[in-house]
């Protein structure tokens, strides 16, 4: 019998526990619908890590999007060995998204020059990667962040 009571008077609190934690959890999705350019409408910031013509090397990439998914004013500044640049007047393009998130995208940076990345949007529409497959000898990989 004592058993018994010693069990009840713990299993009770750790029952009610449960219970109030099962209340208050929040249940959570990767998915938050369907996403789209318009979606991504506004300003951001990229960071990129790069291996270009002027070897390894670092830059930052600020512009705003339409709801097309076009910026024609980006500014990029640019540390590497070839020195400290900063370019204005670029583009950066989502040439296309799926509406998990999955895309492509360009960025001019200057005359002659640009990249093409594959991207990831996050769920909630704060952030995507961006990676560089397809130019030959440019390797460049960064995340962008919505503002």
């Amino acid at each position: 019998m004592k058993n018994r009571r010693k069990f009840a008077r713990l299993a009770i609190p750790v029952a009610l526990c449960l219970i109030a934690a099962l209340a208050l959890v929040k249940s959570s999705s990767a998915s938050i619908g369907n996403i789209t350019k318009a979606d991504l409408t506004g300003a951001w910031v990229v960071s990129l890590y790069a291996q270009t013509g002027c070897g390894v090397g670092t830059s930052q990439v600020n512009f705003t999007l339409n709801a097309a998914g076009v910026s024609t004013a980006a500014t990029n500044k640019l540390h590497n060995s070839c020195g400290d640049t900063t370019t204005t007047g670029n583009t950066f393009t989502i040439t296309s998204l799926n509406t998990n998130g999955s895309g492509t995208a360009g960025l001019t940076c200057g005359v002659g020059c640009g990249w093409t990345f594959n991207i990831q949007v996050s769920p909630d529409r704060s952030t995507f990667t961006l990676v560089d497959l397809t130019d030959p000898l440019n390797f460049l990989e960064g995340t962008a962040v919505h503002q």
